[in-house]
């Protein structure tokens, strides 16, 4: 009997080893967390007292463990110890794979470095940080490292709803092992990022992952009925009162957000003058504030009143924000307005664009009152206007909806700073 159990006990370890290597067993190790640093922090060994390296502010680490106030993480081939409190969560861009050839992910941003892994063509990682640089870090399930960002496009979205039939389980990726994530209740409309061998990534407004593709649908298309009016409908006349809106000082990662969403529900466009040090630290952002329609306008580097300093530094304000503006968006911004309104013969030479100030000035910044700035458009604004806001201020978002609101009842047409002046 007792060799029977032996026996026995070799065959199990023999079959578990087995299903290990051939990687069918159920339990799947945990995915990588990602966060980013809050603002310039050192990584310090086991001791917590030897500093080992300093990573600067938006920097991504891969979070190994937390406890105590400490987070162990790992950035590239460094190992340490980070204070919890100097985290934050990270909101990826999603990404889609395409190129000649499967791109490798490599522990860091250099060619000759070790390689941890593949990504498959067509499938979506969760990229963290600007794809500006020659190497950007992703992420896909457990596979988190660098990758060449020539092989990531922004991918296109498909409208399509759940199956009726059933709900759908969300993975984390494309594969059945892998980890559930959530579930997609029935009839629920998702946007659908890419469609591979049989699994789509799908994303809504709470959950984003992989999908059986047979668990969607295409939406039914609503045929209008028309409408017989009473009366001959002559074709509305283009309206001849038009109106810029203008935004300073972001791109704000909360605050110019909302105001995307709000002037997308009134289909207005507007004109954002950005500042440079928050391009740097907010590249997405602008890359959505472009990608919505709108004008980019550069506000200098770091709002400095600009009659105060020399020509030198006045160029290095406005031609490094500049840059930085091209390297997020692919082109340089179309429109200048100096910070605080202040400027002379000197800064306007070292213009290539329009110098651009306001008409109305809401003081949202001063008042930080949502019903101030309405009311100080409801009084002044008339055809050419240029309304000054700002998108650093949760009032001025909060404001926004009856601003525009007011001004449709009014009969204006939204339009940037260079469609007002003709450019």
């Amino acid at each position: 009997m007792r060799k029977i159990l032996y026996f026995l006990l070799i065959v199990f370890c023999i079959v578990g080893v087995s299903l290990v290597n051939n990687g069918r067993v159920h339990a799947a190790a945990p995915s990588a967390t990602i966060k980013i640093t809050a603002i310039e922090t050192g990584v310090f060994d086991e001791t917590l007292k030897q500093k080992v390296i300093t990573l600067s502010k938006a920097t991504p680490v891969i979070v190994l463990s937390e406890a105590d106030g400490w987070a162990k993480i790992q950035y590239k081939t460094v190992i340490g110890y980070i204070p919890s409190e100097y985290l934050m969560s990270a909101t990826p861009q999603y990404m889609l794979v395409q190129a000649k050839e499967e791109p490798l992910v490599r522990v860091t941003n250099k060619q000759e470095s070790e390689i941890k892994g593949k990504l498959h063509l067509n499938t979506i990682v969760e990229l963290y940080g600007s794809a500006t640089a020659d190497f950007v870090f992703v992420k896909y399930g457990r596979l988190v490292g660098f990758v060449n960002q020539q092989a990531l496009v922004k991918p296109a979205s498909k409208a399509m709803i759940v199956k009726s039939s059933a709900d759908l389980v969300v993975r984390e990726i494309a594969s059945s092992s892998s980890t559930e994530i959530g579930v997609l209740r029935k009839n629920s409309p998702v946007k659908m990022l890419t469609n591979l061998k049989g699994w789509a990534f799908v994303k809504t407004d709470k959950l984003s992952g992989y999908v059986l593709t047979n668990g969607l649908v295409t939406p039914p298309v609503e045929k209008e009925k028309p409408e017989k009016p009473e009366k001959p409908v002559n074709p509305k006349p283009a309206t001849d009162k038009k109106i810029a809106l203008t935004f300073d000082d972001g791109p704000h990662p909360k605050v110019t957000r909302q105001i995307l969403k709000t002037l997308e529900k009134y289909e207005a466009k507007a004109t954002f003058f950005v500042v440079g040090q928050e391009v740097k630290e907010h590249p997405e952002i602008l890359k959505a504030v472009y990608n919505a329609g709108h004008e980019i306008g550069n506000h200098t580097f770091n709002h400095e009143r600009l009659t105060t300093l020399t020509p030198e530094e006045i160029k290095k304000q406005i031609q490094s924000t500049d840059t930085l503006i091209k390297s997020t968006i692919g082109q340089r911004a179309t429109v200048f307005r100096p910070p605080y309104g202040s400027y002379d013969e000197t800064i306007t030479d070292q213009l290539n664009v329009p110098n651009v100030l306001w008409t109305i000035d809401t003081l949202d910044w001063k008042h930080r009152d949502p019903e101030k700035t309405v009311l100080a458009v409801k009084e002044h604004a008339k055809n050419g206007s240029i309304i000054l806001m700002h998108d650093i201020h949760q009032a001025t978002a909060d404001a926004l909806d009856d601003v525009l609101a007011t001004l449709q009842k009014q009969g204006f047409e939204f339009v940037t700073v260079s469609e007002l002046l003709g450019k």
